[in-house]
């Protein structure tokens, strides 16, 4: 029922226990009114969303399940969460010898987006990986199920399902994603002699990377007993990016990115078994998400995100890698959702064919009252005026989805085309 609204003589009256006369320093915070004094958020939750989603994990977790796998909390009656622990013990080389702008990033971000393995080679438009565990907690997913992203890009929601148990598959159309979330989730399992392996052949692997015509198998295959080659093939690619964006030579990047990495995983390998933590297992395949390679009734979660078409072109950002990796660069963005058409109006046209193609493949891998979550970015400028989220709140509806919950998060990082994002609950009938 909506809210009487007042006239303009009116004015709304004080609650009676707060008078003007009292100190400010009294007012609760908003914190304290939503949950009890034994739980206590993180440092960083500053955004009506972070607290949205701190307070439905409260609603949904017991105290112990938010000691393992809470999102938006430091501690819980004084004993710290895991999520605060695996993030203080992020390793400094995440953000040294970088940009003031990258080391704020990270420095801001310390407890939403680089810790664990998400740091190795940061991917412009990944999802905001706290947010992605706050929602398989909002969802109740636990160990024994199995969640889905078809369209994994950099692997995050991978990351997060193996940190808390659970099982999950990434399918994207692009073998250089495929490739970076094999490696990162494979990392949060390695250990300290694999670590030591890559740093020890580096000028030797350096070598054989700069030189090879044909990339060596144990290089792409990325299986756990070729883990060493597979970061230093990463640390590759990321120092060849940079070095073609900032005119630095990849011989002098490449030693730099490889031990940072190797930092990185090393402190996450601290405190991993200091927390004993078991992760879940996930499967990583070079597909497409309007025909998936799974069964009906088969999956029960999944969480995504369209590809950002209209602000990143990642053909052309992963380009550099992908060539390196053989891909035909042009003929893969005919591929790409998003990415083919000749002018505006034929690339919305077929950019919204292949959602509608995704939705439909989504509901029938989806289990019967389980849940897809689609996280879109608003964005009308480049899009002819035509709200990128009530498009998909749209097609949804029309392909069986109910719609249970909208929330809308802020984007920081990059304000010039999107402003906002929306984090859409869907429901299979």
């Amino acid at each position: 029922m909506a809210k009487p609204k007042l006239s303009s003589t009116e004015s709304r009256a004080p609650k009676n226990d707060f008078h003007y006369g009292s100190q400010i320093s009294n007012l609760p915070k908003l914190s304290s009114i939503i949950l009890t004094q034994e739980f206590e958020l993180l440092p960083n939750i500053t955004e009506v969303f972070e607290l949205e989603f701190a307070y439905y994990e409260y609603q949904s977790l017991l105290e112990d399940e938010i000691l393992r796998r809470g999102a938006f909390f430091k501690s819980v009656n004084g004993v710290p969460t895991y999520h605060y622990l695996i993030c203080s013990n992020n390793s400094h080389l995440l953000w040294e010898g970088r940009s003031e702008l990258t080391k704020s990033y990270f420095k801001e971000g310390n407890f939403s987006t680089g810790y664990a393995t998400h740091g190795l080679f940061p991917y412009r438009g990944k999802f905001h990986p706290q947010l992605i565990k706050g929602i398989l907690n909002v969802l109740k997913i636990q160990p024994g199920e199995i969640v889905l992203d078809p369209m994994c890009g950099s692997g995050t929601l991978n990351i997060e399902a193996s940190l808390i148990g659970v099982e999950s598959i990434g399918i994207d159309k692009s073998p250089f994603c495929v490739l970076m979330s094999k490696v990162k989730h494979l990392s949060l399992k390695s250990d300290a002699v694999q670590i030591t392996c890559a740093l020890k052949r580096m000028n030797e692997n350096y070598e054989t990377l700069m030189q090879c015509e044909k990339l060596p198998k144990e290089f792409f295959s990325c299986e756990e007993q070729n883990l060493p080659e597979g970061i230093t093939l990463l640390a590759f690619l990321d120092a060849m990016g940079y070095s073609r964006r900032c005119s630095r030579s990849l011989n002098t990047l490449f030693p730099n990115v490889l031990k940072r990495y190797a930092g990185q995983i090393s402190s996450f390998i601290q405190i991993r078994d200091k927390l004993n933590l078991e992760f879940g297992n996930a499967r990583f395949e070079i597909g497409d998400a309007r025909n998936l390679p799974l069964e009906n009734n088969s999956i029960d979660a999944v969480i995504t995100s369209p590809p950002y078409s209209f602000a990143i072109d990642y053909a052309e950002n992963d380009k550099p890698q992908l060539e390196y990796l053989g891909c035909d660069v042009d003929e893969l963005r005919e591929e790409m959702i998003g990415l083919k058409g000749k002018n505006k109006k034929e690339k919305l046209s077929n950019y919204f064919e292949d959602i509608e193609k995704t939705v439909c493949e989504m509901n029938r891998v989806l289990k019967q009252n389980k849940y897809a979550i689609i996280i879109i970015g608003s964005n009308d400028v480049q899009t002819g005026g035509i709200r990128l989220e009530n498009k998909v709140e749209e097609i949804a509806l029309k392909k069986g989805f109910l719609l249970d919950q909208k929330i809308v998060k802020p984007i920081k990082g990059i304000q010039n085309t999107m402003k906002d994002e929306y984090i859409l609950f869907f429901r299979k009938k």
